[in-house]
């Protein structure tokens, strides 16, 4: 028989849940004050990324002071074999996204909580995660948790970045209090309607409608229930141009107490939506989508260059801002993994765990019919290292990094006596989910 393996002769690990950009999630047990958490183990292939692995730590500390109730409260943190980690409070339950659509009395009543954590990690200068209907899981009506899901796949985490991202941020800008907002718009449409205001089949495609299209008013795909004072503040908090956005969030939790009062007042839109209605809505925003991107100006090849840029940047950086956290100082603490008897072995999933196995490790493909010319730094005219035949399955280890006007990837290939490691363009490489 196989006993399970404790952290700290504590917390004992059950079972893997999934993977954030930066993290791999375990559902555990604390031993001690019997209930059950998350463990939160930095992935092996990152560990070596100094600036990552630091920013992990310094976000875990920032993240620890709890400065709101809808970020999950962290126990404890310390390092196993030398990957860090953190211990947080046990999250489950539906995401917004599988509870849309709902009321516009629920809809407000959520975004409300959300715009105050927003506001509240801004001010104290916390790290959160992306905002997206995949990562606030509902645990009581209008109340949140804030989480990075670890259940998406690499594209399905691409796409969710693009569905909220304003079109100043893909055009190279950094994050403010006006694109935050505009990601709030864009929730609060879905969550009424049931859908996003535009999809499609890659990242790349819904940042470039985001960025050539206006959002629709929600009732112009909503048959019922959704009455004007919410249109009115979905396009406020949704203009392409930032300069006439809400720009404060003070001013934006006013107008939705404000909206939420003339609804219950005016006795409108707080009906559910039918199931007619849900479907005449998609039928709706899908030809609004088709409309819309039929009339789309063909975009030059660098523009599409900086957008995938853009994407794939946040996809990395993004999960900086998705760690739950650990307390300063709390680091130096504590030990490596104790088992609780060394001759017994491990079960397979924790010992590919602790070796540092390959399911860690995000992999590429590499596309088209030709072998890859592997560079010894991201530029077009640099030395060549190496070459990786089409079709093969590479590491991704860094990037990406602009040059030369494209994305270049940092990858590794090792099917062979001599691996190679260099850097390669993003374009010719696939994502393997």
């Amino acid at each position: 028989m196989t006993a399970q393996p404790r952290i700290h002769g504590r917390y004992r690990v059950d079972e893997r849940l999934g993977a954030t950009r930066i993290a791999t999630v375990y559902r555990a047990y604390d031993d001690k004050l019997n209930r059950p958490v998350l463990l939160n183990l930095m992935r092996s292939h990152l560990v070596d990324q100094r600036g990552i692995r630091e920013r992990f730590i310094s976000d875990s500390e920032l993240r620890a002071r709890n400065v709101h109730s809808a970020l999950p409260e962290v126990y404890d943190s310390g390092t196993i074999e030398e990957r860090p980690f953190f211990i947080t409070e046990f999250v489950t339950g539906k995401t917004l996204r599988a509870r849309a659509p709902v009321t516009p009395i629920e809809a407000l009543q959520y975004i409300r909580h959300i715009v105050a954590v927003i506001k509240a990690c801004q001010e104290s200068h916390i790290p959160h995660p992306p905002i997206s209907s995949n990562d606030f899981v509902v645990i009581s009506e209008g109340h949140v948790k804030w989480i990075e899901n670890w259940t998406l796949t690499p594209n399905e985490v691409l796409i969710d970045i693009a569905s909220y991202r304003s079109p100043e941020r893909q055009q190279g800008s950094a994050e403010t209090v006006e694109s935050a907002i505009y990601a709030v718009g864009i929730l609060l449409f879905e969550i009424l309607g049931g859908f996003r205001p535009f999809s499609g089949t890659s990242a790349d495609d819904i940042l470039t409608q985001h960025e050539s299209s206006d959002i629709p008013p929600v009732s112009a795909v909503v048959s019922a229930g959704c009455p004007p004072q919410i249109d009115d503040l979905i396009m406020r908090c949704t203009a392409r141009n930032p300069v006439t956005r809400l720009k404060n969030l003070d001013a934006l939790l006013d107008l939705i107490e404000q909206a939420r009062r003339d609804i219950v007042i005016g006795g409108n839109g707080t009906g559910p939506l039918n199931e007619d209605s849900a479907h005449t809505a998609a039928q709706s925003a899908a030809q609004h989508g088709a409309a819309q991107r039929s009339r789309r100006p063909r975009k030059r090849a660098f523009a599409r260059a900086v957008i995938i840029l853009a994407v794939l940047a946040a996809g990395v950086a993004g999960g900086w801002y998705a760690i739950n956290t650990q307390p300063a100082g709390v680091a130096g603490m504590f030990s490596n993994v104790q088992l609780t008897l060394p001759a017994i072995s491990m079960p397979s999933w924790i010992s590919n765990l602790m070796d540092g196995s390959s399911s860690e490790v995000q992999m590429l493909l590499v596309s088209g019919e030709t072998p890859l010319d592997v560079h010894a730094e991201p530029a077009s005219n640099g030395t060549i290292v190496g070459s990786v035949p089409a079709g093969s399955r590479v590491e991704w280890i860094d990037g990406p990094q602009s040059a030369d006007g494209t994305a270049w990837l940092k990858i590794r290939y090792t099917a062979q006596s001599t691996p190679i490691e260099g850097w390669a363009p993003q374009r010719l490489l696939t994502t393997i989910p």
